[in-house]
């Protein structure tokens, strides 16, 4: 199981509309009252994917989290996100009001979403990502007093690397910070609202029931 992973399991039992979300099995359904033993269930348990990772488990991507706390406790829409890019070793690199900082360990980041931007994974391709990463992380730029909220931060420094890189099908996507979250961030924090959304929803109510309709 992922690091942080809380084991949200989903099952439907008397009726295919709906959809029965748990951190444990009920005795019962929450829907018909009868006990689970009984009957055979429409869709065995089955564990809700976790859309999260540790960044030491995503080399040679694009990493975000929230800037203050977590995903899964403190994260809600529109919050700020902070984001680094991970070398073949899963090493961060991240760009914040105190400069730039390479992490091997760090545990703020060991809940963050990963976009991986390119699907290629030979040794040469994670060599030349890494060789392109450490040439970006020399520039001046990435000095703590040339640091900008609006003009020079963490998308700044991402977007550099990536225009680095060269890759043909990404250019459209850098032209901008906000073409960048459009096309590559907005997507994955959709993904991981729904999952939030139901994880708070599980912890608050113990078991959830969803109508699939």
């Amino acid at each position: 199981m992922p690091e942080g992973d809380p084991g949200i399991l989903c099952f439907q039992h008397c009726d295919i509309q709906h959809k029965v979300f748990c951190l444990e099995l009920p005795d019962f359904c929450p829907k018909c009252d009868i006990p689970l033993t009984s009957v055979q269930l429409k869709i065995p348990p089955f564990q809700v994917p976790f859309p999260f990772t540790c960044a030491r488990k995503a080399p040679n991507s694009v990493i975000i989290r929230p800037t203050d706390g977590d995903f899964l406790h403190f994260y809600q829409n529109a919050a700020d996100l902070h984001i680094g890019i991970t070398d073949s070793k899963g090493d961060v690199y991240e760009f914040d009001k105190f400069g730039l900082h390479i992490r091997a360990k760090n545990w703020t980041w060991s809940q963050c979403l990963s976009i991986p931007i390119v699907s290629e994974s030979s040794s040469m391709w994670r060599e030349y990502w890494d060789y392109t990463l450490i040439i970006v992380s020399q520039m001046s730029n990435w000095q703590a007093e040339k640091y900008k909220e609006d003009s020079n931060n963490c998308y700044s420094f991402v977007l550099t690397f990536l225009r680095m890189l060269q890759v043909k099908e990404l250019k459209p996507s850098l032209t901008s910070k906000t073409q960048f979250c459009k096309d590559f961030i907005v997507p994955r924090t959709k993904n991981a609202a729904k999952y939030i959304a139901l994880y708070r929803q599980v912890i608050k109510d113990g078991v959830t029931v969803i109508s699939c309709a």
